[in-house]
């Protein structure tokens, strides 16, 4: 009977260090992300999903976002603090600082980014959610075959540790959708292709107290924009070879900034920088005869910051 009694307790030791102790962070899915709202990127959010019960010790994890090689990595946040709620299928939301206001109802995330998603790495590239010593418990990488980075982290959330191939597509920046894991909370990962998709209609967002929001439609950076938006118009012609046209449209008086980014994240022209009055402003830039290194033919991003809000536009460039 002693004997019995020791190979049970044994027995279930064993068992339960087979998962992860009862209050954790490791069970969590990548539920939604939004890198920008029709254009504007200064909204983003990342919104997660526990798996079981218990995965609120948000202390010990951080969020990461890579480029389309898998590297140049950015900490959207480490984040600081646990979070109440730990039911399973409860959400944690990360948002940019003022992402509340392109919610309808305003929603406030549970906590916000010390970086955002970078405008270059939204046509590929890779968003990890691990622990504060580097182990991967979730990936979502996306834009296809334009994304040649790794898709490996732990088996966890994953039976093969592998979560490539990646969503086909970029991440979503230029409407009210979000791309949406399409599963169960209680459901493991099996590629990011196969798991994802893109919200049918405005996302709404969820936090830790259950609050929702979504996205407001109305917030536009093109030619139907409210009164209130600061417009950034897209660049033409796109493909631009030699001159290019662009256009602001501010509400008020506003100092803005329009600078020209690579692929890379790094400003390679700065084509406005100081205040400007309400109304609209249009300009020209010479590419082949502006100041600096010749440009070489590629993918760029023509990115406007007004007082913290940010905008971009996607141009090719032909030399």
């Amino acid at each position: 009977m002693k004997a019995f009694r020791i190979l049970f307790v044994v027995t279930a030791m064993v068992a339960l260090g087979s998962r992860p102790a009862g209050a954790a962070f490791h069970l969590m899915q990548v539920e939604q992300v939004i890198a920008g709202v029709n254009g504007l990127t200064s909204f983003q959010a990342v919104q997660l999903r526990m798996r079981a019960t218990g995965e609120n010790l948000m202390s010990n994890a951080r969020l990461i976002a890579h480029d389309a090689t898998g590297a140049n990595p950015i900490i959207l946040i480490a984040f600081p603090a646990n979070v109440t709620n730990s039911a399973s299928g409860s959400r944690v939301l990360a948002g940019s600082a003022g992402f509340s206001s392109a919610t309808i109802p305003p929603l406030t995330p549970d906590f916000t980014f010390t970086n955002p998603i970078p405008d270059s790495y939204l046509a590929a590239g890779s968003l990890t959610y691990e622990s504060n010593t580097g182990t991967i418990y979730w990936r979502l990488s996306w834009g296809g075959a334009a994304y040649t980075g790794p898709g490996t982290g732990s088996a966890t959330n994953d039976a093969d540790g592998n979560f490539n191939p990646p969503f086909a597509g970029p991440l979503p920046s230029t409407t009210s959708q979000a791309l949406q894991f399409k599963f169960a909370a209680s459901a493991l990962s099996t590629n990011n292709a196969n798991d994802y998709a893109l919200t049918s209609a405005a996302a709404t967002f969820t936090n830790n107290a259950g609050q929702t929001g979504t996205i407001n439609s109305t917030l536009s950076v093109g030619p139907g924009a409210t009164a209130n938006a600061v417009v950034l118009e897209a660049p033409a012609p796109n493909p631009v070879r030699g001159t290019m046209s662009w256009a602001v449209v501010l509400p008020r008086d506003m100092r803005v900034q329009v600078r020209v980014v690579d692929l890379a994240g790094r400003a390679v022209r700065t084509l406005s920088d100081g205040t400007l009055s309400a109304g609209r402003h249009s300009f020209t830039w010479a590419a082949e005869s502006s100041a600096g290194p010749t440009l070489s033919s590629g993918l760029y991003f023509l990115q406007l910051n007004a007082e913290g809000i940010r905008a971009t536009r996607r141009f090719v460039l032909l030399n």
